[in-house]
């Protein structure tokens, strides 16, 4: 389902009909860049008139041509993203060079070499150095009919000398009633009807937010994060009851929500401190969110454990916000 961004569409659909030879579709986590880029290899692959109105039509999903490109078997598209653990768990945790080699082979072919080509990137954050040097040479001398459609998650990763070769769109976070929208059209078990308004003002404009937070009882998880940093006193029990989401064994997802659920009241925190002029406070914000995504990423390369790792910021956490709420007091 594509909801919203008409005018990152726009863009796309002028970027394509021009002939350009790439783009790179920038904006937040989940907020609709890889379906759009599947739409539009839809739409070119299907040979679909590019540009009739500036609107990347959806795809006829009774159409051979839709069946190859979700089975990802089309021959006249790769997708390239981190592949599959040796041991079928999970996902590595870089995109390879190796992976950009099975891009080399399929500009190999002769059979894709005579009609349009697609190569879908996702995401560019995700390739290692050697990886993106890869990529920089086909993008200094692309192969003829061919279009790059690359995804980046923000800034991250984001190499100048890419960027520079690229046509880049910006896709902005949804709005509260577009992520609404989406959940109703894809609305299973995991969600409520009651639960997808609240849903959708937590996501924070990503319909993949909402989603992790229907699937991982994300609702439950920021009400009890809620109550520990609302507590004036440190509630080792509630801290005790977050821990053990963030170290449950194999599951990674309800880790990764409970430090975005952590990132985001952070934020909000901040932008209150920001909007009532009290800049001092917002700076404590701003390191600490710094500081704990650095905690993150050292405490998974060194494979440390979580919950102990979580009850360590949840202590800092709540001294953050009781000393910023003791010092407007």
């Amino acid at each position: 389902v594509l909801t919203g961004h008409q005018q990152a569409c726009a863009n796309m659909v002028d970027a394509a009909r021009s002939g350009h030879h790439a783009m790179i579709l920038q904006g937040e986590r989940g907020v609709g860049k890889a379906t759009a880029a599947f739409h539009l290899a839809n739409m070119m692959l299907a040979n679909d008139e590019i540009g009739s109105g500036g609107v990347i039509h959806p795809p006829d999903t009774k159409n051979s041509n839709y069946r190859q490109i979700a089975q990802n078997t089309h021959p006249n598209l790769l997708y390239l993203t981190r592949p599959i653990k040796d041991d079928g768990k999970g996902f590595k945790t870089v995109i390879t060079v190796d992976e950009v080699r099975r891009l080399h082979r399929f500009l190999g072919m002769s059979a894709a070499a005579q009609s349009r080509r697609i190569i879908i990137i996702d995401c560019l954050g995700d390739m290692n150095r050697n990886a993106a040097n890869a990529i920089l040479k086909l993008l200094e001398e692309p192969p003829s009919n061919t279009l790059f459609i690359i995804i980046s998650h923000g800034t991250s990763g984001m190499l100048a000398t890419i960027r520079s070769r690229c046509q880049l769109i910006r896709f902005s976070p949804l709005e509260n009633d577009e992520v609404e929208r989406v959940l109703k059209a894809i609305a299973g078990p995991i969600m409520a009807d009651s639960d997808i308004p609240r849903l959708a003002a937590l996501s924070g404009g990503s319909v993949r937010h909402a989603l992790m937070m229907a699937r991982s009882g994300g609702l439950e998880l920021r009400d009890t994060l809620n109550e520990l940093l609302r507590s004036p006193h440190f509630d080792t029990g509630v801290a005790h009851k977050l821990a053990d989401v963030a170290g449950m064994r194999g599951s990674d997802e309800h880790n990764l929500l409970l430090r975005e659920l952590v990132l985001d009241a952070v934020q909000q925190g901040g932008l209150s401190r920001v909007s009532s002029g009290n800049l001092g406070e917002a700076e404590k914000f701003s390191r600490f969110a710094a500081e704990f995504a650095e905690r993150a990423r050292i405490a998974d390369g060194f494979n440390l454990d979580r919950r102990q790792e979580f009850l360590v910021v949840a202590a800092q956490l709540h001294a953050l916000f009781q000393s910023v709420r003791r010092a407007v007091n």
